[in-house]
């Protein structure tokens, strides 16, 4: 590790973080090849035109079919919700994730069969028995998989969440980007398909983690509603249904398949930078970064309408890159308050499908009125207003009290208790820097300066320049004083704590 006067080599620090991911990702290779495979699954099922492409009704209107499994989907993630305990038997089985795999595939091939053979028609009998048991059993199965995930990413901690998320975003995006290039039915035979290699990587994934730990983990805690993270959730998928209701109406297919898969690279290389090399904490990267970059996508629609690719394109960014930090979150949430992974799962997903009806319903109808560009423009105005509002109001001290709002999901020091909480809450606080971070947190479990310049890689003169700054702005001149400042700091929280929740 070199060191410039006494001062960390950036680069090397970059490499470093750069090298936990390869190997990360080297240990776990069945995990990030079916997190990519997830995630264009929903990719081609949810934000195009695939697989449910709108109907023209009786009465002219045009109706966005993908209404059926998103509905599925809320009704599941409602049922799990609430008999999380009592459905967790099903979870443990061998052949459970062939079960939902099989769900999936049988789904994707009704679906299939209702477009390619009866053209996509909601008449009565044979197709409209297809596109509902098709959107049923694709609904049900992409929720009861979104669960595994929140299991395992649970155990695993939310950097390795960023870290495979950012790698199985970018495959992702080329294989949709690739699929795009070629004839419709050749990506609707993807989607029948996918399912399969799927279970199998996440079959070889589960059997390499301690499965009684994974399926009792926080049965048993103490539930409270996490009140702001539902909100948070709900406006994402607002911003998110607005969107591809109007983009199911009116968009392009080709250009929406190839937007959405150049975000998703654009998307993963801002979080790669945001999250895992500056090391930002939650609040930023959803409030600040993510809602922010949503915003100026719809307000870049609402100022040029009539050329909206732009616009589009922002607001896919910010809907990839405020996924997979949710996804961080819930995985933070799981592991350090040792909460139970499918009613920390069901809950957030539940509300963001439902902010996606609402928002995707309204939208839809709103385009086909006869003066559609101003109804666009208006709600891509009411968007801007709805998400800068929603940043100011939930964006504030709460989140510090509760925790998980100044947690930085890419730490190399990860939080396992209340006091490891309660120095990232220090250190957000006293504007510490993500080095200062790291070592209070070494300090805070008593480690000395020897042993913290070991484990940074850094040398014994860099560290004690770091402590020397870090005593400075907490106002403290040893190491008993900032192990008393944390005591007193954890018992503060601790009370707080009993008063809200998360």
């Amino acid at each position: 590790m070199s060191v410039v006067r006494g001062r960390i080599n950036k680069p090397t620090d970059r490499r470093r973080v750069l090298r936990s991911l390869s190997s990360s990702i080297a240990k776990h290779h069945y995990l990030c090849v079916a997190l990519m495979l997830f995630w264009t699954w929903l990719n081609l099922a949810f934000q195009g035109p695939l697989f449910f492409p709108p109907v023209v009704l009786s009465s002219g209107f045009l109706f966005p079919t993908w209404f059926a499994p998103i509905l599925t989907c809320v009704l599941a993630y409602c049922v799990l919700g609430v008999w999380f305990k009592r459905t967790n038997w099903v979870f443990k089985q061998r052949w459970y994730v062939g079960l939902v795999a099989a769900c999936m595939t049988m789904g994707a091939l009704l679906c299939f069969l209702w477009i390619n053979a009866f053209d996509a028609s909601l008449a009565k009998g044979a197709p409209l028995l297809l596109c509902v048991a098709g959107s049923v059993l694709l609904g049900l199965g992409t929720a009861l998989l979104m669960i595994e995930w929140g299991r395992i990413f649970g155990y695993l901690g939310p950097q390795q969440v960023l870290y495979h998320g950012v790698i199985a975003m970018l495959g992702s995006a080329l294989l949709v980007v690739a699929l795009s290039l070629f004839p419709r039915y050749v990506g609707q035979l993807t989607f029948v398909l996918i399912p399969l290699p799927l279970a199998f990587c996440l079959y070889k994934t589960l059997f390499t983690l301690p499965l009684k730990k994974l399926y009792t983990h926080g049965l048993n805690a103490e539930l409270k509603i996490p009140y702001k993270f539902l909100a948070t959730a709900l406006l994402h998928g607002l911003s998110l249904g607005v969107l591809l209701g109007w983009l199911f109406i009116v968009g392009n297919e080709f250009n929406t398949s190839f937007l959405t898969g150049v975000s998703f690279v654009v998307a993963a290389a801002l979080l790669l930078l945001t999250a895992v090399l500056v090391r930002m904490d939650f609040n930023h990267l959803i409030y600040r970064m993510g809602f922010g970059i949503t915003a100026t996508g719809a307000f870049l629609i609402a100022c040029f309408g009539s050329a909206p690719a732009v616009g589009i394109f922002f607001q896919l960014i910010g809907f990839c890159y405020v996924h997979l930090v949710m996804w961080g979150l819930c995985s933070y949430l799981i592991k350090n308050f040792k909460l139970p992974a499918t009613w920390v799962i069901s809950w957030p997903t539940c509300c963001l499908m439902v902010g996606q009806l609402l928002g995707g319903l309204t939208s839809s109808v709103l385009v086909q009125q006869p003066d559609a560009a101003s109804w666009i423009q208006l709600m891509a105005t009411g968007m801007v207003f709805i998400l800068l509002m929603a940043s100011l109001v939930l964006l504030n001290s709460k989140n510090l009290i509760t925790g998980w709002g100044l947690a930085r999901p890419a730490n190399l020091i990860q939080a396992n208790g209340t006091n490891d909480m309660a120095v990232e809450r220090l250190a957000l606080e006293k504007n510490l820097t993500p080095r200062e971070g790291e070592i209070l947190a070494f300090m805070a479990r008593g480690r000395n300066r020897k042993v913290i310049s070991a484990e940074l890689f850094i040398s014994e003169e860099t560290t004690k320049s770091h402590i020397n700054g870090l005593y400075r702005k907490l106002s403290i001149h040893s190491q008993q004083e900032l192990l008393t400042l944390v005591e007193t700091l954890v018992s503060e929280m601790q009370a707080e704590q009993e008063a809200s929740a998360f």
